[in-house]
């Protein structure tokens, strides 16, 4: 179990880095007007919640195995809701110029998630008799 979270957030802190940076370098150079400040909250936020979460579902996966698709499937809800709460209550504008800002860092996060509850579930034992 704790195998799988310390490879999950090295996965997930390299990837989203990389991405960020990829992404980061992107803006600055082709679009050097554009403000940088959804970009830097998209990618705290949604790093930090996949972590959360897929921590939540690494920790259950013993106990909960058999609703670990539908925690899944919820968590996504639950993590768009709060994105788009947080958005409105600060103050940040969104529009067609910036949705990549979003866009790139959920894609990110949800695939890397999506990659590690299919690894939780194919190791996981459903025999009844253990």
């Amino acid at each position: 179990m704790f195998k799988h979270l310390s490879r999950f957030s090295l996965l997930l802190v390299s990837t989203a880095g990389i991405t960020y940076l990829l992404h980061y370098l992107a803006v600055t150079n082709f679009f050097p007007e554009t403000p940088l400040d959804l970009l830097v909250f998209s990618y705290k936020f949604n790093v930090g919640i996949t972590f959360l979460f897929t921590t939540t579902i690494i920790l259950a996966s013993e106990q909960l195995k058999e609703q670990l698709g539908f925690i899944f499937m919820a968590s996504g809800f639950v993590k768009l809701g709060i994105f788009l709460f947080l958005i409105k209550t600060s103050g940040f504008t969104i529009d067609k110029s910036v949705f990549l800002h979003f866009f790139i860092p959920y894609v990110v996060c949800v695939v890397l998630e999506i990659i590690y509850v299919i690894k939780i579930l194919n190791g996981a034992n459903f025999r009844k008799d253990k």
